[in-house]
């Protein structure tokens, strides 16, 4: 068809801007509002009292209690498992972590109960908020947890349970550590030791400072002072001079600081890093920027730093 001879109609117009108005209307009729979809659930006492209940009895290690709260088909959603759990494998799965933890607890506790009108998920539903606290039954290190878990009841009891919390902030409070891909680990480590170092400076911290330090007689640290001076002083002597610094100047609060320009150069048992380190100031001051470089050991499978330069940049 040559496109000079299209011949536009006011008719045929008409019809195209009314079929475009009806078209509108009927796809603005299919758009299912809040409202008419979710209502207020006439249980809701009742379902925020049976997901409370389950859970401080889970919490209390009674599974006698826990498991009349589930329904037989009952299945459970979580970041811990690829297929849901039915009852009895939710339950020993919660028995088997139970048993390695004391002085559960669970706190600023919220809750909101709903009932789906219509559809596949038509029924009441309670969503809970809260933190879940334990701690390690053999080494007694606490655990503090946020949690939201979303549930479906059926006559009375939970039939279906969403949970979802933060396993990264869980699996780092144990001492785990998720390398990126492509990362040499023993450069990623090392990145961690030399920050958490500082970190403890700024938090007037002596005693943990001296946990990044290697327990060695040669381990040093060669400083300048404000007077250009450079001298030598030891891994045992760092702590006590935080210590003693925490209490005559210590850092502010609010400082921070950014490490640039890493070259970390791990071999064996061995590395040395380099790179500057600028500290921001929360009076105001102009920052300050150092050239650092450590000479690290790795000791017990742990990179510990033997010693260290640090003189301002120029």
């Amino acid at each position: 068809m040559n496109m000079y001879n299209l011949h536009f109609s006011p008719r045929k117009g008409l019809s195209l801007v009314l079929l475009f108005f009806v078209s509108s209307s009927l796809f603005a009729q299919k758009i299912i509002r809040h409202n008419d979809a979710i209502s207020l659930s006439k249980s809701a006492d009742q379902n925020v009292a049976i997901l409370n209940n389950y859970l401080d009895a889970l919490i209390a290690n009674d599974l006698v209690q826990a498991r009349p709260y589930l329904t037989a088909n009952y299945q459970e959603y979580g970041p811990s498992h690829d297929e849901p759990f039915t009852s009895e494998q939710a339950l020993a799965s919660w028995e088997a972590s139970s048993s390695q933890r004391t002085s559960q607890n669970i706190t600023d506790r919220r809750t909101l109960t709903f009932r789906e009108k219509s559809g596949p998920r038509e029924g009441d539903w309670v969503m809970g908020w809260g933190v879940y606290h334990w701690k390690d039954k053999e080494n007694g290190a606490a655990y503090d947890m946020p949690y939201q878990i979303t549930a479906r009841l059926s006559d009375g009891k939970l039939s279906e349970t969403h949970y979802y919390y933060d396993r990264a902030a869980i699996r780092d409070r144990m001492g785990y550590v998720s390398i990126p891909p492509g990362v040499d680990p023993d450069a990623y480590m090392i990145r961690r030791v030399l920050e958490a170092e500082t970190q403890a400076w700024l938090d007037n911290d002596g005693e943990k400072m001296g946990t990044f330090w290697a327990d060695l007689p040669y381990a040093a640290h060669t400083v300048t002072d404000e007077g250009g001076k450079a001298y030598d002083i030891t891994a045992t002597e760092i702590g006590e001079m935080v210590d003693r610094l925490s209490t005559q100047k210590p850092n502010k609060p609010g400082t921070i600081f950014v490490n640039t320009n890493y070259n970390i150069r791990p071999n064996g048992h061995a590395a040395w890093a380099s790179y500057e380190q600028t500290f921001r100031y929360p009076d105001g001051r102009a920052p300050v920027t150092n050239l650092e470089s450590r000479y690290l050991e790795k000791i017990d499978g742990e990179w510990k730093i033997s010693h260290m330069i640090s003189i301002p940049k120029r």
